[in-house]
């Protein structure tokens, strides 16, 4: 199982998005091998452009596993953002929250978003980037 980004999930959901991407996550969805998380969920939510297309986007989403994050992990993820603050690396609190996640439940993260890769250079954080995938 591989926890997807919320930044791949809008180039693989997008009917403009990256054919690569797309076809990279396809068999990990097919397989039950994708998993998001609430936040990740929430993020794609506020993308929303269209309140009628909520329902579907749950829908597609209600079989695929939802990793929990838990109470106990908090002082992780603090520890950690002030961690990579002290050297120079200033991601947003959501990436913090994931890439924690993806840590804690012993999972590749798979993203487009340049910051995962500096995050990884200062912890254990396993991924795998597809931002050359992304058309420019």
């Amino acid at each position: 199982m591989v926890l997807l980004d919320t930044s791949v999930w809008i180039f693989a959901l997008r009917p403009s998005g990256s054919p690569e991407i797309q076809a990279r996550v396809r068999p990990l969805i097919l397989n039950g091998e994708a998993a998001l998380t609430d936040w990740i969920m929430l993020e794609l939510m506020t993308g929303l452009r269209k309140a009628q297309r909520a329902d579907s986007l749950l829908e597609f989403f209600s079989p695929l596993s939802r990793l929990s994050f838990h109470e106990s992990w908090w002082p992780k993820v603090w520890k950690f953002a002030a961690m990579l603050r002290q050297k120079g690396i200033s991601p947003s609190a959501a990436d913090c929250l994931i890439a924690t996640t993806a840590l804690e439940h012993g999972l590749v993260l798979w993203h487009c978003d340049k910051d995962f890769e500096h995050i990884k250079r200062h912890s254990s954080l396993k991924t795998f980037n597809l931002i050359e995938y992304i058309d420019s």
